[in-house]
């Protein structure tokens, strides 16, 4: 059996005070999302008003992947921070909007445009 361990590449840094990027690359599916979620939701803390996720290196993006997505945005709203998706590629663009899931994210192109 394969080991699908490095099918998702994670990175964090701050790029402004306040302002939590966290870089997704690879798939987010039933094999990664556990550990995917576990480490972005460990970056929300005391001091963090943005949380922002770019998807734009994310190659697959399955339905325990939006599900991941759902359950990082209500914890943000637990916690007041605003969370921000950078999405440009087909690849998360589509099943957010087959989901119907597109306006309940507020989706920007580019980290630039996040903070």
């Amino acid at each position: 059996m394969k080991d699908f361990t490095d099918a998702v590449t994670l990175t964090a840094h701050e790029d402004t005070v306040g302002v939590v990027v966290v870089e997704v690359a690879g798939e987010l599916d039933t094999a990664t999302t556990t550990s995917a979620e576990d480490f972005v939701l460990r970056r929300l803390g005391s001091g963090v008003r943005t949380l922002v996720l770019d998807l734009s290196g994310v190659t697959f993006l399955g339905s325990t992947g939006i599900n991941m997505l759902i359950t990082v945005r209500a914890a943000c709203a637990r916690t007041g921070t605003a969370l921000r998706l950078v999405a440009n590629t087909k690849v998360v663009l589509r099943p957010l909007q087959l989901t119907d899931l597109v306006d309940q994210f507020d989706i920007v192109t580019a980290v630039s445009e996040a903070s």
